[in-house]
Parts: C-alpha cells; sequence; structure tokens
C-alpha cells in the first residue's frame, strides 16, 4: 500500500497535495472539518499524487448529506429525485439489506468529493490510491467505502475500474456574471422571470436594506443565523463551534471574506458568507434567522440579489452557488452541472446491495 489512512486532519501532510478547490484549502479545512459526521481522517497518497479528506460515519442519524445510509436507502430521499414515489415503491419491494454503514466517506466540507494533488485526473493513480483505501476499509471491519460530491471524470473512471457503482447525487449550480449592474443582471433573464425577481427583490426590501460588510461587523447575526438554518435543517447546532469556525475562517482568509445581508433594525436577519478566490465568489453558507425565515424572499433577495448588485464582469467572472435546489437557482441564471456518489463494497453481498441502491438513485434522477 502506498496511500495512508491517517487519523485526523494533517494539514501538513495535506499541503503537498494542490488543489485549486477553495474547500481543499488546509485554512477551511482546518475550520471545517468537524462539520464531517464522524472521526475524521487523512488519505494521503504521496507518490500516486493523492489525497482526500475522509470520515468513518457510524451513525445512521449523523448529517444525511454526507450519510451513505441516508442517501442510499431513505425515504424521503435526501436529494431531489424526479420521481420519489416510484423509488419509494421499489425500495419497500426489497425487504432486508445490509447496512451501509460504519463506512469511510471521501468528501471535503463544502460538498467537495474530488481528490486533491497533482494525480487528481490521473484514472489509474486514482483507482490505486482507493484500492488501498479499499484494503483498509476491509481490515477495520467497515461495510464499505464511499466518495460524496465528485465531478472529475478521473473518479467514475476509477470506480468502474476497481467494481464500484456511480450514481447521480446532486448538482452543483454556478451563476456566470454577464453584467455590470443590477439592470443588467435583469436583462439577462428571460422576460417572465425577470418580472418575477424584480417583484421579489421590491418585496424583499419593504422590511430589509441589503448591505455587504466584513463577517465580524456582524457576526453574532451570521452566528444566530446560521445555527437558526441547521435547525431547520434538522442538524445539531452549536454557537461556540460556529463562533470558532467563522473565527478561523476571518483569520484566514481576511478581506477575501463577505458576508452579504439583509438589515433590519441594525439587525442583520438574513445573509451568506462569501469567498473572493480569483475572479469566482464562493457562496460558503447561509445564515437566515428565524425573523429572517418569515420575511418575504429574505433567502433570496440576501444569497442572490445582495451579491449580484455588488460584482460585475469586471472583476468576477462566476458566483458558485453551491449544491442542490436545482429549479431555484437555475431560474436565477444558474448553470447546472452533475455531482455523483460512488461506492465500494468490502464483501460481495455488501456491493450487491450498493448497487441495488445506486441504481435506484440512477433510474429516477432528475434531468439535468
Amino acid at each position: 500500500m502506498t496511500a495512508e489512512v491517517l487519523t485526523g486532519f494533517r494539514a501538513g501532510r495535506w499541503l503537498r497535495h494542490k488543489s485549486a478547490s477553495p474547500f481543499h484549502d488546509v485554512g477551511w479545512l482546518t475550520a471545517m472539518v468537524s462539520r464531517l459526521p464522524g472521526a475524521v481522517h487523512t488519505v494521503v497518497d504521496d507518490d500516486r499524487g493523492v489525497a482526500f479528506v475522509a470520515a468513518v460515519v457510524e451513525d445512521p442519524d449523523g448529517y444525511e448529506a454526507y450519510n451513505p445510509q441516508a442517501i442510499l436507502w431513505r425515504d424521503p430521499p435526501v436529494f431531489e429525485l424526479a420521481d420519489p414515489a416510484g423509488r419509494a415503491a421499489e425500495l419497500t419491494g426489497l425487504g432486508e439489506r445490509p447496512p451501509a454503514l460504519p463506512a469511510l466517506v471521501l468528501v471535503a466540507p463544502g460538498y467537495d468529493g474530488d481528490p486533491a494533488g497533482a494525480g487528481a485526473d490521473r484514472a489509474q493513480d486514482v483507482a490505486g490510491c482507493v484500492a488501498d483505501v479499499l484494503t483498509w476499509c476491509e481490515r477495520a471491519g467497515l461495510a464499505g467505502l464511499h466518495l460524496l460530491f465528485t465531478s472529475r471524470p478521473a473518479v467514475a473512471a476509477a470506480i468502474t475500474a476497481l467494481g464500484g457503482v456511480s450514481y447521480p447525487l446532486s448538482t452543483r449550480s454556478v451563476l456566470p456574471v454577464w453584467w455590470d449592474d443590477w439592470p443588467g443582471y435583469l436583462d439577462g433573464l428571460p422576460a417572465k422571470r425577470r418580472r418575477e425577481v424584480r417583484r421579489e427583490r421590491k418585496l424583499a426590501l419593504t422590511a430589509m436594506e441589503l448591505v455587504s460588510a466584513p463577517p465580524d461587523q456582524y457576526a453574532d447575526d451570521v452566528i444566530d443565523g446560521r445555527c437558526a438554518l441547521l435547525r431547520r435543517y434538522g442538524q445539531q447546532a452549536d454557537p461556540g463551534a460556529e463562533r470558532r469556525r467563522l473565527t478561523m475562517l476571518g483569520d484566514r482568509f481576511g478581506d477575501r471574506l463577505t458576508v452579504y445581508g439583509g438589515l433590519r433594525e441594525g439587525r442583520l436577519v438574513a445573509g451568506c458568507l462569501c469567498l473572493a478566490q480569483g475572479r469566482t465568489v464562493q457562496v460558503l453558507y447561509s445564515a437566515v434567522t428565524e425573523e429572517g425565515h418569515r420575511l418575504p424572499y429574505a433567502h433570496f433577495a440576501t444569497t442572490y440579489y445582495a451579491v449580484v448588485e455588488r460584482v460585475s464582469r469586471q472583476t468576477c467572472a462566476q458566483i458558485d452557488y453551491g449544491i442542490s435546489h436545482l429549479s431555484g437557482k437555475r431560474s436565477r441564471g444558474c448553470s447546472v452541472r452533475r455531482l455523483y456518489g460512488h461506492a465500494l463494497g468490502v464483501t460481495a453481498e455488501s456491493g450487491t446491495a450498493l448497487r441495488t441502491a445506486a441504481g435506484l438513485l440512477s433510474r429516477y434522477a432528475q434531468e439535468v
């Protein structure tokens, strides 16, 4: 074996493997790996030039987006499907199936499961690394190995070569910046959507003022909104942990970090935290307080329109809006690409079950 599976996030070893992804930045990972729902590990293969962030997921109730048991078997589905009822009917008829957990999940917080390193686009090197990691999983008594939220063809080719299964998991949406100002953004939308967006923004502005600021200016509000949003999605929310993460991100990225949001009576009631990465604005996460959640179009106004108003094609090529919620993002001008999940069982029985579950997700996937 040339791949090593090391406990914890090993920043020193990770730095040997370069990547353009903001979710592979050592500062981002140091701050955010604790969001993964299990014991964090670092996979490094210096000979092949491949590295992954990983977590051993054991809790079937752990955060669903990084949880193979939930993704593959849960009804209702974790991510949107074209025909969830059809999948549900087939799941009902399957009877007993081996558990997907415990499992090693290769994914960086921020929903990026592609590898870092010089070998990330070489299918043979990725396959060699993943094969070594699968051997480690077998020795550790795990049920399987999963890669989540990938887009690189080399990853899909590597999984196929190893006899694993791939399936459509979610989508990532990017808004290309074609405008110089707000009217220019509206001009790029279809006429019907233009009227709807103008109306949404007008209604939102009756309750708030759209602003941008350094995150520390509204840190308490960002943390409150972040925790409120996590709770609404059924996740654990720890204000102390969120404050530490925000502080660490501020220390790492400085003035490249901006919060866009809606101000109401001096309080940021909704917003998003964004990172300037070259000519890309990366939306890192949203934060919507309970008050903001009740206001008309607060999320769309603060996550989309506040950002759109403050960037132009002179300085920005695109805004990366992350995963899922395909229809809402596409209707605001985003282009969409598919993200994939991949699974390898450690036994023939677990492999067969994973192939069945992945087949259902493929059969009932949304068109992209």
